[in-house]
């Protein structure tokens, strides 16, 4: 036999024996006995037990659960762990590399976490949504960040507040009240935090954040098991719809863009719509939006948190459409919300007015007498994002249905509309949220810096997208103006603004990476980097004379921000699976083109990096008359539906005629690899995680895209009394608790779920 003592040190308080025989105590009564009396604070006397492999996973479950216990074995019984634990680990370099220098840093000070808790705490990886994610037998320092549980208490703060200051403040995520979620965070143990589907991916997105140079696909796998589990406690509880869930679905579905899963972002994004429709958000909790009567109602955070949560979901809904009415399932008509407030009114519990999302609006609901002066100084940099989606909506709509439009060097058009829009914003935007030194620095003082260039990052690609009727070839748009002669003059205009805006674009991304990766976090950022690359090579080979001194003078102006924007493409590598991809793309169009030389090459700038020269040819003939109209074919390739159906394996091309689906020569494999995955090697010495997986089909689910798809809200302006119960769900969504104050707050522990 061997003894395994566990012992706590304890001031003045006699270790009590949790045995009162000879017997020998079985695993599962040992752990028992050992966590109840942990729980009490009491100090645990040796315990006999029995010789085996399994008690040895005992012993290290109870270090890896933070039980300050000392485990003492006995000769030759040393488990195997405790013997590595100071080895360098010798598994595969490119997944599990070896870190001497990281003591210090953010993943120091580990242990090998092979062997798990036991199995009542254990939770078994789910098997759809997202990658296995595997290792080798061998330890390693950072081997906790791929287990299926998730790590203890101390390591759990540490990924939260990664999360809380690298992707909490992006587009519209800060819908958590951080100083209530910490509270509640700090007051449970470790033990609770298997059915927590929020926590688990806020600690899998906080995982992508180091200080220490690190392979790219080893960051992007980091805390891919907890992702998974997540998904898994979503669906398990899709009968049971909550705020909290609904927090981590939208989570989700960003991370599943970050490891390049489109399908399944994809299909989270319809998830959420349905989500919000069984919550009701897109109304007012109740008329007292100043949270005055302070007995009855929601709290003045957990109202505010409602309605980030709501517009989170539209900018998701917006930029999955794109466009495209089949695939657009909101409508902001419908949204009868104020916008967010800024972020100190929220972090300190102030309650305040702002406008609606048309501006110079607010809320019809507001009692006679409000003071509507200071609604615009209580609105942060979230809603002026949410302001600029709207528009943005409206101008990929308006590029998707050219053949209905006015032409648009008319003064009255669609299209001078649209500019004048997108010119009214940035002016509105205040001194605080211009892209200048000063604002750059008092936003990342405040975790800010990436969501201010995100903002601006924005406006000029969306800028891009109104000027691109001035590069049909570039975008390929299937119903381009003709230019008359006498509007050359306006077709120049048209190249110049896209030209310089992508300019603007290069030189907002290069001046945020000079602060570091974690500023390019978001993960729409890549594909707007890749467009601006595209738009500069292009201008300088094909819509200037490459071989006049002006042309190359620009050239050698502008070949620094192509440098920059690959560079910056390198960097979004350890955040996003799409930007290694996007990178060698990038410098692969720049070599070609020759301008870095002489030699000027043209008709070099790919369309969709990941399309084959056979697709590129079929797509070209079929972009005049096609047969079907399918969104594939009118959206940008790099959108994320246009990525999800690459790894579609039934997909089909509805707009050729003589095809219906794949060809048959290819198998599943071939076509149903999705380009911008990790790749991985499948041997077994490899020990690297996969990311290629299985998609489901979305051929039949083309039938249901109808271009008046919708629903109807209810005509109430706020969601209590228009069919409402509790906390804001309808009658049938159940499992919520209704007594709890704070239900966009995830609750620990959460009721079991079955």
């Amino acid at each position: 036999m061997s003894r395994h003592q566990f012992s706590r040190p304890t001031d003045g308080l006699k270790p009590l024996n949790v045995h009162d025989t000879t017997e020998l105590l079985t695993p599962r009564l040992a752990w028992a006995r050992i966590t109840k009396h942990r729980d009490h604070g009491l100090a645990v006397a040796p315990v006999v037990l029995e010789k085996s492999n399994v008690m040895r996973d005992l012993a290290n479950a109870a270090t890896v659960l933070d039980y300050d216990c000392e485990c003492v074995y006995g000769e030759s019984t040393q488990p195997t762990w405790m013997r590595r634990v100071n080895v360098t680990p010798t598994g595969n370099e490119d997944f599990s590399p070896t870190l001497p220098s990281m003591r210090g840093r953010l993943f120091d000070q580990t242990l090998s976490s092979q062997e798990g808790p036991p199995s009542s705490l254990r939770t078994s990886p789910m098997s759809q949504g997202f990658p296995p994610v595997e290792t080798e037998s061998s330890s390693s320092p950072l081997d906790w960040l791929a287990t299926n549980y998730l790590p203890n208490s101390s390591r759990v703060a540490m990924l939260v507040e990664e999360y809380f200051k690298n992707i909490h403040p992006l587009r519209a995520f800060a819908f958590i009240h951080k100083p209530s979620f910490l509270r509640r965070l700090d007051g449970e143990t470790s033990k609770s935090y298997h059915n927590h589907a929020l926590l688990h991916i806020i600690c899998a997105l906080g995982a992508h954040e180091t200080t220490t140079p690190l392979d790219p696909k080893f960051v992007l796998l980091a805390g891919a098991k907890w992702a998974k589990i997540a998904q898994r406690l979503i669906l398990e509880t899709i009968d049971r719809v909550t705020i909290e869930s609904l927090m981590a679905a939208v989570l989700l579905h960003d991370y599943a863009v970050r490891l390049g899963n489109f399908a399944n972002a994809f299909m989270l994004s319809g998830l959420t719509t349905r989500m919000t429709q069984a919550l009701q958000i897109n109304l007012e909790y109740d008329t007292d939006i100043l949270c005055q009567d302070t007995e009855n109602g929601l709290p003045v955070t957990a109202k505010e948190s409602r309605r980030r949560l709501m517009w989170s979901c539209y900018i998701m809904d917006a930029l999955v459409g794109s466009g495209v009415d089949q695939l657009t399932l909101m409508d902001e008509r419908d949204i009868k919300i104020q916008l967010p407030c800024n972020e100190r009114n929220f972090t300190q519990h102030v309650p305040c007015l702002t406008e609606t999302l048309h501006s110079g609006s607010w809320l019809k609901i507001l009692p006679e007498g409000s003071d509507t002066k200071t609604l615009l100084p209580n609105m942060g940099i979230m809603a002026y994002f949410i302001r600029h989606v709207s528009i943005r909506k409206r101008v990929l709509r308006y590029i998707k249905h050219l053949g209905d439009a006015m032409v648009p060097w008319d003064p009255a058009s669609e299209f001078a509309l649209l500019d004048s829009d997108c010119r009214s914003w940035y002016d509105s935007l205040p001194a605080s949220l211009q892209f200048t030194p000063d604002a750059m620095y008092i936003r990342k003082d405040t975790s800010q810096l990436g969501a201010l260039c995100l903002l601006h990052c924005a406006h000029y690609q969306t800028v891009c997208d109104l000027y691109r009727l001035g590069a049909p070839a570039l975008y390929k748009l299937r119903a381009a103006f003709d230019f008359p002669p006498e509007q050359g003059d306006f077709l120049r205009h048209l190249q110049q603004v896209l030209f310089d805006a992508a300019r603007s674009l290069a030189t907002i991304i290069g001046q945020a990476a000079g602060h570091g990766p974690r500023m390019l976090a978001d993960s729409w950022l890549p594909t707007i980097t890749y467009d601006s690359c595209r738009i500069m090579v292009y201008h300088l080979t094909q819509i200037l004379d490459p071989c006049s001194e002006n042309t190359k003078a620009l050239a050698i102006a502008t070949i620094p921000l192509l440098h920059s924007n690959i560079n910056a493409l390198k960097l979004m590598g350890s955040l996003n699976a799409i930007a290694s991809s996007l990178s060698s793309a990038a410098e692969t169009m720049l070599d070609r083109s020759g301008i870095e030389s002489e030699l000027v090459s043209q008709n070099i700038i790919p369309d969709d990096p990941y399309q084959s020269t056979e697709e590129e040819d079929a797509s070209d003939s079929l972009r005049e008359t096609p047969v079907q109209s399918a969104p594939d074919y009118v959206l940008n390739p790099l959108t994320i539906y246009r990525m999800a159906r690459k790894s579609i394996p039934e997909r089909h091309a509805p707009e050729r005629a003589s095809t219906t689906s794949a060809p048959k020569g290819k198998s599943v494999g071939d076509i149903g690899q999705s380009p911008c995955q990790v790749p991985s090697n499948s041997g077994a010495h490899s020990g690297q995680a996969e990311l290629d997986v299985e998609q489901p089909s979305l051929e039949e689910l083309q039938t249901l895209f109808m271009s008046d798809l919708g629903w109807a809200w209810q005509p109430a302006d706020t969601a209590v009394g228009s069919g409402t119960e509790g906390a804001g769900l309808l009658p049938w969504a159940g499992g919520y608790p209704i007594t709890q104050t704070q239900p966009w707050l995830p609750v620990f522990p959460f009721p079991r779920q079955s």
